[in-house]
């Protein structure tokens, strides 16, 4: 495959989609990526753990400049979560020789939507490599970019280049659910399973 590089499998993240089960308050806090005019994720509900303060923004109600560089605090989901997402988080900085920890979202996609198709931009994913763990899936969820497809099994990681056009159909019977971590990492020093 030339768009998608399988790191791993086998990642227990029944902890983590315990924690989400339990919590089903910490969906879509924000609301940025899913309410944005055209936005692609419009029918998905994401978790902010971790990216740029949106509070400066917010006060000031004009979002301009929110994705230039910036470094990333914790969002309160990630006190909520820390107990199931340290486990995998820190274990993956190793495993890539991450420099910098960036941007993370866990993302879920009901039975029957999608995330249209798109390239995402900016300097966050200049600056970033974008890993996904599979936290919940089943046959028919579908991640695509160009004739490539994955559908990938809970514990399933990946290493993708969003800045080239892809999308998700859930055309499953259940909720597909993704922990997507931005990591700055030397590729030289990591490699595919």
């Amino acid at each position: 495959m030339h768009y998608f590089t399988k790191l791993d499998s086998g990642i227990d993240v029944a902890p983590l989609v315990a924690a989400l089960d339990a919590h089903p308050e910490l969906w879509d806090a924000n609301g940025f990526r899913k309410n944005g005019q055209g936005t692609p994720h419009a029918r998905m509900s994401d978790i902010w753990v971790r990216y740029n303060d949106v509070a400066p923004y917010a006060a000031r109600g004009d979002y301009a400049g929110f994705n230039d560089a910036h470094v990333p605090i914790w969002y309160p989901a990630y006190d909520v979560l820390r107990a199931a997402l340290d486990p995998l988080l820190f274990p993956l900085m190793q495993r890539v020789s991450g420099e910098m920890l960036g941007g993370i979202l866990i993302t879920r996609i009901p039975a029957g939507e999608a995330i249209a198709p798109h390239v995402d931009r900016g300097w966050h994913v200049e600056y970033y490599d974008k890993f996904y763990l599979s936290l919940r899936s089943a046959p028919g969820a579908i991640f695509q970019c160009g004739d490539e497809f994955i559908n990938p099994e809970p514990g399933d990681l990946y290493h993708f280049d969003n800045r080239l056009e892809h999308w998700v159909k859930n055309e499953s019977d259940s909720d597909r659910m993704t922990l997507i971590v931005c990591i700055r990492a030397d590729r030289r020093r990591w490699s595919p399973c």
